[in-house]
Order: C-alpha cells, then structure tokens, then sequence
C-alpha cells in the first residue's frame, strides 16, 4: 500500500512540475466598435514578463511594468511598441491607435487603446505581430464585435494579417 502511495505522489509531482514549467504564449486582444461614442475600442492582455522582456530586446532597457520601480516614460515605449505591431485599416485606410492607459491583473498587463471613427465599418484589415518578434510559438487571439457581429481570429507567426467585411 505504501508502494502506490509513493508511486501515486510521484507521478502527481511530475505531472504538476509539466505543467507548472510550461509556458504558454498568447496574447488575447479584444476590439469593439461604438457608433455612439465614435470610437473603437481595444483592450490588450498580455502576460507582463514577456511584454518586458520584448521591450528590454527592442530598446535595451529594463521598464518593471508595473511595479513600485516602473520607469516613468514605460507607456511611452509600450504605446510605440503596440503601435508598431498592431496595425489597423478601416475602410481601407490606416488608423491611428491612442494608447490610454494599462493596468494590472495578476501577472497580466490589460493596456487601453483607441480609435476615433465615426463612420459605419465596412472593411477591417487587421495586422497583429504583438510578442512575435521573440516567441516564434506566440499566439494571438483577437476577439471582435463589429457593427453587432461577434468574431474570434487567430494570428500566429505565419498568419499575421486578417481582412473582414461588413455590410
């Protein structure tokens, strides 16, 4: 009986172990289109490690996003890195995204961001690159509500760009 017991523990600590070392790589996006407040809305989750580790790779700096000992220009360099890989079109044309603010959930950091449209959405060309520059596993999943339509995509490595029409 104690054989099985040991066993059983055994197999439990290095099945937690697996898990517990694993690391996922995902980032979950989410964008909404208000008519009646003339914007689109996005909300960025990302895990805060690896959005410092990005950052200090790009601009050989080290941020503590987040912590009592954050730099005082981070979201300066987090809005230029978001706005660098995430790129949206409307209506065929560029859009500018607004860097809000961020926040912190666990060890998440949810960033703000927007867009001022005012007109009705007909086409969406997405291009999301977020953490593929140093995580060739990354994922993205970007979850829309356009014009009251409700879309999931995926973007990986390979597929960075996604078009949508609306009517």
């Amino acid at each position: 009986m104690n054989k099985i017991r040991i066993s059983l523990l055994v197999v439990l600590f290095v099945l937690s172990s697996a898990f517990t070392f694993h690391k996922f790589y995902v980032g979950v996006f989410q964008v909404d289109y208000f008519k009646e407040k003339k914007a689109v809305q996005i909300t960025a989750r990302l895990f805060i490690d690896d959005l410092e580790k990005v950052l200090h790779k790009k601009y050989n700096k080290h941020f503590y996003i987040t912590t009592k000992d954050e730099v005082a220009d981070a979201n300066t360099y987090i809005a230029k890195y978001l706005d660098e890989k995430l790129k949206i079109k409307i209506n065929n044309k560029i859009q500018s995204i607004q860097f809000l603010t961020k926040e912190q959930e666990e060890n998440i950091v949810i960033c703000y961001l927007k867009i001022n449209f005012k007109d009705n959405i007909k086409d969406l060309e997405i291009t999301n690159n977020v953490l593929f520059d140093i995580f060739n596993e990354q994922q993205n999943l970007l979850h829309l509500n356009i014009n009251g339509n409700k879309k999931t995509i995926l973007f990986t490595n390979t597929e960075t760009n996604q078009k949508l029409k609306y009517k």
